[in-house]
């Protein structure tokens, strides 16, 4: 049963944005439209490496595939597709190797990930098809450097083992630094944790430990290599990468921003349903404080587990959790890469949640099967309980994210096929020495702003950064965007996009 539902749920994040009309909107446009398209694929990958901080080649070959003139991007379910599938037989890989005697584990940490918001965020856009490969990519990384540190811990070292997931780990490794940034958090939690196994594993046999220090080779290391190769050949530190987001966003910055995003990376990575409200004033108190109830359900789960393992601290059982609480562990930690950021999202939490659904299985899973049978009644009830808030939670917010996103998918088709319209209705050689104005009035502007989740019609199709690609679509009918009211409105020349007659976004 498990299973199925997990099943349901990967199928609907999957099958969902073909219906929805799902188009290049928003973020994704820097890559297809914006300040990220320069010229061809390899031209593309070559300035992200050389002039910007954010080097996404992956998101590069992906935008090669979609249509500009359309926004429709066939490739994108694809290549998302095949990175969750890599997420969940990472999930699948990591519970056998630190709770085999659970069969059920790894459908339930799947179905807290295909609940999590981060989780939609990551697989319903463009340029956030690297957060998914990350999170597969790392996810695996960690479960590869157990292999190979389990493999040269045996009494009769299985060096071929060791040696096939070190290099399977170097080739993953590799792959994924190219990936995008947030990598080298998977890296620093993996290599953190790996330094604590050999010390301890030092103390009792020496040579064991130097096996197992031959797993930092290809998970910290060869990283390492990789950042010096990229601050001298690359953008690191250079004025291009500091220049390329005027608010500073994507800066680190060692202020009071790191505990304020630590707090928000926290509450991201426990918490389900509509996240994208809880900042809307407009909505529903209700709705907004839904995400907190599914924060104050989870550190119910936790909290009670603790206690009933605190109780029973003598039971063999509790000895086995604690691998669980390391895997755990790694996969929030990885996190720690953005924590620097001047802010950040909960797109980030999508990889970490892995971490926070072992949590709360391990915690459901404690308090269903107690040692002691005379608790049974109470701790199941805390169980069935909190797992119950969470998931009706959290198939709210998979329901209200969803709507949001198609109504972005149709604003910014709506928008451009207006405006694509308008510009080749233009006579050539008519506004030969001004171009044609497209008024967008406060109407185009309305609504609560969230990353791509909730955002207005405007800014669904991002016109702020697009008109360069616009006129260079067709160099002799020249458009220019102007904002709020129409002065001087030429008939047959200007355009006002009326956004009022669009479908009203509910803040539901």
């Amino acid at each position: 049963m498990a299973w199925i539902i997990a099943l349901l749920l990967f199928g609907w994040l999957m099958i969902f944005p073909i219906f929805a009309g799902i188009v290049v909107a928003n973020d994704d446009l820097k890559f297809v439209r914006g300040s990220l398209n320069v010229g061809s694929l390899g031209e593309n990958i070559l300035h992200g490496w050389s002039k910007t901080g954010s080097f996404r080649p992956l998101e590069n070959i992906v935008a090669s595939f979609c249509d500009a003139r359309t926004m429709s991007c066939w490739i994108l379910i694809p290549v998302q597709f095949c990175g969750f599938a890599v997420v969940a037989l990472g999930i699948v890989a990591l519970m056998r190797r630190v709770l085999p005697e659970c069969r059920f584990a790894a459908p339930l940490v799947l179905i807290w990930v295909s609940l999590s918001p981060s989780t939609m965020t990551s697989l319903w856009q463009m340029d956030t098809c690297s957060q998914t490969w990350v999170a597969a990519l790392g996810l695996w990384c960690a479960v590869l450097s157990w292999d190979a540190f389990v493999a040269g811990q045996r009494a009769s070292p299985d060096r071929a083992g060791m040696w096939r997931s070190l290099l399977l780990l170097f080739a993953v490794t590799v792959i994924a630094m190219n990936i995008k940034e947030t990598f080298f958090g998977w890296s620093a939690a993996i290599g953190s944790c790996c330094i604590l196994a050999v010390i301890v594993r030092w103390r009792r046999d020496v040579r064991a430990a130097l096996r197992g220090a031959f797993v930092l080779v290809p998970i910290a290391v060869v990283p390492m290599i990789y950042l010096a190769l990229r601050y001298k050949f690359g953008s690191i530190g250079s004025a291009s990468v500091a220049s390329e987001t005027e608010d500073g966003r994507y800066q680190v910055v060692l202020e009071d921003n790191i505990l304020s995003n630590a707090v928000k990376s926290l509450f991201a990575m426990f918490c389900d349903g509509p996240l994208h409200q809880l900042m809307n004033q407009s909505a529903m108190i209700v709705v907004r404080m839904l995400p907190v109830t599914s924060v104050i359900a989870s550190c119910v789960l936790l909290l009670a587990a603790c206690a009933l393992c605190i109780l029973q601290r003598r039971a063999q059982r509790t000895k086995s959790l604690r691998w669980v609480l390391l895997a755990a562990m790694v996969c929030m930690a990885s996190i720690c890469v953005t924590l620097p950021m001047g802010d950040i999202s909960d797109l980030y939490a999508f990889g970490p949640n892995i971490g926070s659904g072992l949590l709360l299985v391990i915690a459901a899973v404690v308090l269903w099967n107690p040692v002691d049978a005379n608790d049974r009644a109470i701790t199941r009830s805390i169980a069935a309980c909190a797992t119950a808030i969470l998931c009706v939670v959290g198939v709210y917010g998979v329901a209200s994210r969803s709507y949001h996103f198609s109504m972005t998918w149709q604003y910014a088709t709506e928008i451009n096929n207006r405006v694509l319209a308008h510009q080749a209705s233009l006579p050539i050689g008519t506004v030969a020495d001004e171009p044609a104005r497209i008024f967008v009035p406060r109407s185009c502007y309305t609504g609560h702003a969230y990353g791509q989740v909730v955002v207005g019609p405007v800014q669904s199709m991002g016109i702020e950064s697009i008109t360069d690609w616009v006129n260079s679509l067709d160099p002799r009918r020249q458009i220019q965007f102007v904002e709020f009211y129409p002065i001087g409105f030429r008939a047959g020349v200007d355009l006002e996009i009326d956004c009022a007659k669009f479908p009203v976004r509910e803040n539901w």
